[in-house]
């Protein structure tokens, strides 16, 4: 089978964007469909794409798979059997290929389903590479279909769009008199449709711990992420829960266990006159809110990328990606020059001259400075004397020209703290990916510190990953570094050892 060839030629390629993918709550064998689409330049066939967000396994391997499928539509037109190529892929929102399948080919009949049942890990989709997947949680599918049989004088293109239902909710739960407390519930209201969805219980063990209660109170729920802290006399979060569960028809409670805290024991560490203050954030699905064609066309050129697989899409790349160095090589000249510039960044050795459009272009928290009525809107001067010269140079130029200069392991901290501050996410993330990248046994304790300083839970999950599969950290000076200065950090991973080993 000769892919360049075939794929050179005229195709239909559809694409399917499902919002809010990681609140699927399809168990193992449970599929999620496409809008059913037709094909008006090869026989007027209708499709559907097929997709299995928990495959089972089979060989008794023990790790999940996505898995795809292409079904034919029972009244679909055309012949009985429809020879095609085809092909699936996971795009980034940038339209860059993530992941394919090889050119597959099938002769369907109609009412038939076929495609490739361990197409990608769901961890790589969900956890490892989440952040290529899962742009703003939306997962983006392609399947392009050749006509096996006949020529295909024009290209078509269509989008189509899903969108799980979830709503988010967050709270402050108090407790007082927690000294004789035995149990506190609460209700989670539907914003949208003013009705209770489920009652949280919290009920104090005899052993000092506290356990959570999820109990349904409405057959839409289909699946429900749970973030639960503490909050100590200072106002810092400690975590203590974050779990997800999906919910049946049967309406059984869930029951979790709060991490980390027992309060025969620490109950001096997180209350403040016999008060105990939980930082509470829910989210839950409800089901498919929409889903819906909104595209079709042929013979036009494609809006949504292909993977550059032909001549003439390289060529397009590459305009567009000597437009992207031009752009980047002017901004520059403009930030190097200091032409225009009305606002000064001064740290305490050092001035730089930049442009409040630039600033707030690319920083809320600059934004706000220059639109509300705070001190830099009316000063020429910001003042940010907590960062070095160098971690505001490199964050200027990431600014101006979305480039990050040589990191080293000093430099890409700095700036990933100063990233954060700014909410410059892009930056943030780029930093937190070389740390990931470059964890050893000497600074993993370093990072861990620095992740839950800044809230980072993604960084966080990866850095207490590394220790867990890295035992050594344990015997380290490092390691009992932190577990004089930072008892509840240390406390919380080794919890996770010892639940790893039950």
């Amino acid at each position: 089978m000769n892919r360049k060839r075939i794929s050179g030629k005229k195709s239909f390629s559809f694409t399917w964007v499902i919002e809010n993918f990681s609140y699927c709550w399809q168990k193992k064998d449970e599929e999620i469909s496409s809008p059913a689409f037709t094909v008006e330049t090869m026989e007027k066939t209708k499709w559907k794409l097929i997709l299995y967000p928990k495959e089972s396994v089979v060989d008794d391997v023990q790790e999940d798979f996505i898995s795809f499928y292409l079904e034919r539509q029972e009244n679909s037109k055309g012949p009985a059997n429809f020879t095609i190529f085809y092909e699936f892929s996971f795009v980034g929102a940038d339209g860059s290929l993530l992941v394919s399948t090889e050119l597959l080919k099938y002769s369907f009949q109609k009412d038939e389903m076929f495609g490739c049942e361990n197409f990608v890990k769901r961890n790589e989709v969900l956890q490892i590479r989440k952040k290529d997947f899962l742009s703003e949680d939306a997962l983006t599918i392609r399947c392009r279909i050749w006509n096996a049989v006949r020529h295909v004088t024009k290209d078509g293109q269509c989008l189509a769009r899903t969108r799980i239902k979830v709503e988010r909710t967050s709270f402050l739960w108090t407790i007082k008199e927690f000294s004789i407390f035995k149990e506190s519930s609460c209700q989670i209201k539907s914003v949208s449709e003013d009705e209770p969805i489920m009652y949280l219980n919290l009920v104090k063990s005899w052993r000092g711990f506290i356990n959570l209660e999820v109990l349904p109170k409405n057959a839409k729920l289909k699946f429900s992420t749970f973030h639960l802290y503490f909050l100590d006399p200072s106002g810092n979060r400690v975590e203590c829960l974050r779990d997800e569960s999906i919910f049946d028809d049967d309406g059984d409670s869930r029951l979790y266990t709060l991490s980390g805290i027992n309060f025969f024991h620490d109950r001096n560490l997180y209350l403040t006159n016999d008060v105990l203050t939980l930082c509470c954030e829910c989210a839950y699905a409800t089901g498919i809110a929409s889903e819906e064609i909104e595209m079709i066309s042929y013979g036009c050129l494609p809006s949504i990328q292909e993977g550059n697989l032909s001549s003439n899409d390289l060529e397009s790349e590459k305009r567009s990606l000597d437009l992207t160095r031009i752009l980047q090589e002017n901004l520059e000249s403009l930030y190097k020059d200091n032409l225009f510039s009305d606002t000064k960044l001064k740290t305490t050795t050092g001035t730089f001259p930049a442009h409040k459009s630039i600033l707030s272009a690319r920083s809320p928290v600059f934004k706000a400075m220059f639109v509300n009525d705070m001190k830099e809107k009316s000063s020429e001067c910001v003042y940010i004397e907590d960062l070095d010269d160098d971690t505001v140079r490199r964050m200027l130029l990431y600014m101006y020209t979305a480039v990050v200069e040589d990191l080293q392991w000093e430099s890409a901290s700095a700036l990933y703290a100063a990233a954060d501050k700014y909410e410059i996410l892009s930056l943030k993330g780029k930093c937190a990916s070389f740390l990931k990248y470059n964890l050893s046994l000497d600074n993993v304790c370093e990072l861990l510190v620095l992740a839950d300083m800044h809230l980072d839970q993604d960084l966080k999950l990866s850095i207490q990953d590394y220790i867990l599969n890295h035992p050594d950290v344990f015997n380290s000076n490092k390691w009992k570094l932190l577990m004089k200065t930072n008892v509840q950090l240390a406390a919380n991973v080794m919890y996770m050892k010892c639940k790893e080993k039950m």
